[in-house]
């Protein structure tokens, strides 16, 4: 009983005390504050598990408060209190830096040397500057808020932050009279941005240049270089060239190239069946003939052609490229840069040259005619090669193969697999929405099976929001569609009598999947949706000319 009545006469003290309240509620507050506009967002920008965490700090929060009403001591409790429901805010702490790189790790330091002063200062003068950039000197500082630089450095960031920020990989850039014109590739999709006019165009790339390490006064001449960025969205290596002429400067930026360019076949998104047609050519004694790796424009040609060419042993076999650019070092093997401006010899001399050594495995690219016509030419009993070419089709391969060579039975000659692509975007799997396709048969599925479509919304609390994982976009990266036709004997006398449509009527027989039932698979698999491969697949539409009629009125 004097226990109850030490408690009572406690807690009469508490409540005829005004300051004792306000000191509660104002670690309330503090705690509070720190979860609502710090913490949680912070988990939900980096998937941090923010249902989770949020009841984490509800319960820590009610029993802390408990602690501080119900202690036995007033400054005991509230101590108490505090430390309770610090303790799983130090626990999230040390688990989200455990998971970020250092750009976006928390940091606590009560040190005020002169660099940390020094530091504070610069993140001022830097007003909105949000990327930091590196070079072969190092650190490239932000340029104070009175230097004129700092305007091209805002103009540069606002001409990147587009395709960091949305997982983009590549910026191309073209100076002209009107100034800097640049577009930025997301996931296979293109868009143009806002131009910068004037002089500030020709600053920016100047300032690229520095970074770079290149020539500011250079330019016609081709130069490449590298630079490192680091900022919200991660940090990131952007591989830079320039290259001019009587039009202007044009110039390009890819981003993490090495990187997205060294893949496994299995990562492209060759179907299983695929890739066992594709390893029938590994083996020694099958390792010889003519390899068509057809796509479009940006559809990844390079990233395949290393991906087919790493299934063979680089230390157990001599393996050789000849690139107009190296997008990616491939370990063992001799990759050969092919620069059209030095003028000394063309492509395919090069290619005649590589191929006399008598390789096992050649990977290169074929844009003109001699070049094709000395990979003909090279047979079908020695070195297999591996020959990029533009086209949208296995069909459409074979027949600019055909026009190139400018001999029907010596393309058909060496041909053994034609190997067409296309890139489709993958869906983001925090957002995407499940929908009940019309013909589940069609798609493989049960009838009660279902697809899924783009969404780029999620429900935060009673609010719709812009997914965090794909920032509404809807996808999250891309990946590839592909049919691999196996050129046999039939095949191969089919096309030497110039039978493309019974050639490809046999490949059919033999089950060759074409690209439109790959995507489909990718639909069924819920990599993607049907809406996606039908952009992709569906041939651009051509617009029908004026008239002369229309042409006056207009």
């Amino acid at each position: 009983m004097s226990t109850v009545q030490s408690l009572l006469a406690d807690s009469g003290a508490f409540l005829v005390s005004p300051w004792k309240p306000l000191l509660m509620w104002g670690v309330m507050v503090a705690w509070g504050w720190l979860v609502g506009t710090k913490l949680y967002p912070d988990t939900v920008r980096l998937r941090q598990g923010h249902h989770g965490w949020s009841w984490v700090w509800i319960l820590t929060g009610t029993l802390g408060l408990a602690v501080m009403l119900l202690g036995w001591r007033f400054y005991v409790s509230i101590f108490a209190g505090a430390i309770v429901m610090l303790i799983p805010v130090l626990v999230y702490w040390r688990i989200r830096n455990a998971a970020v790189d250092d750009s976006q790790k928390f940091h606590l330091s009560f040190k005020k040397d002169e660099a940390a002063k020094a530091k504070k200062v610069a993140k001022k003068a830097a007003a909105n500057a949000q990327l930091q950039f590196s070079g072969d000197a190092g650190t490239i500082p932000v340029p104070d808020k009175d230097d004129p630089l700092l305007a091209t450095w805002l103009a540069l960031e606002s001409l990147l932050m587009p395709t960091l920020e949305n997982g983009g990989t590549r910026v191309d850039l073209a100076l002209g009279g009107g100034g800097l014109a640049s577009t930025s590739m997301v996931h296979t999709v293109r868009s143009r941005q806002e131009t910068i006019a004037g002089e500030e165009g020709m600053r920016v790339i100047n300032l690229i240049k520095e970074m770079a390490g290149l020539d500011q006064s250079e330019t016609r001449k081709r130069q490449s270089g590298q630079i490192t960025v680091s900022g919200e969205a991660g940090r990131h290596t952007l591989d830079v060239s320039f290259s001019g002429s009587s039009k202007g400067i044009s110039g390009r930026i890819d981003v993490d190239r090495s990187k997205s360019s060294i893949m496994t076949p299995q990562a492209l998104g060759l179907l299983p069946r695929q890739i066992e047609a594709l390893e029938h050519l590994v083996p020694e004694e099958q390792r010889h003939g003519i390899v068509l790796i057809a796509g479009p424009m940006n559809s990844g040609l390079t990233t395949s052609g290393y991906a087919l060419t790493g299934m063979h042993d680089a230390y157990l076999s001599m393996i050789k490229t000849l690139e107009y650019q190296i997008e990616g070092r491939l370990e063992g093997v001799d990759q050969v840069i092919f620069d059209p401006q030095t003028g000394e010899s063309s492509y395919g001399t090069n290619l005649q040259s590589i191929l006399r050594r008598d390789p096992d495995v050649v990977l290169a690219e074929i844009r003109d005619a001699e070049s094709a016509q000395v990979a003909a030419r090279a047979g079908e009993d020695t070195t297999l090669q591996m020959l990029q070419i533009r086209a949208d089709s296995a069909a459409t391969a074979i027949r600019e193969w055909v026009r190139l060579v400018g001999d029907v039975p010596l393309a058909a000659k060496g041909l053994r697999c034609v190997v067409a692509e296309r890139l489709i975007r993958v869906l983001c799997h925090d957002c995407r929405q499940a929908v009940k396709p019309a013909d589940p048969k069609r798609l493989g599925l049960p009838p009660e099976g279902v697809i899924y479509r783009a969404g780029g919304k999620v429900q935060v609390k009673n609010r719709v929001e812009d997914c965090p994982t794909c920032r509404g976009g809807g996808f999250t990266g891309v990946t590839g569609i592909f049919e691999v036709m196996q050129v046999t004997a039939d095949i191969r006398r089919l096309l030497s009598n110039g039978d493309l449509q019974g050639a490809m009527a046999q490949a059919r027989r033999d089950r060759m999947i074409l690209l439109q039932e790959s995507g489909l698979r990718r639909v069924a698999d819920g990599v993607t949706s049907l809406e996606e491969v039908q952009r992709v697949l569906t041939p651009p539409r051509k617009q029908a000319p004026k008239s002369a009629a229309q042409g006056a009125s207009s």
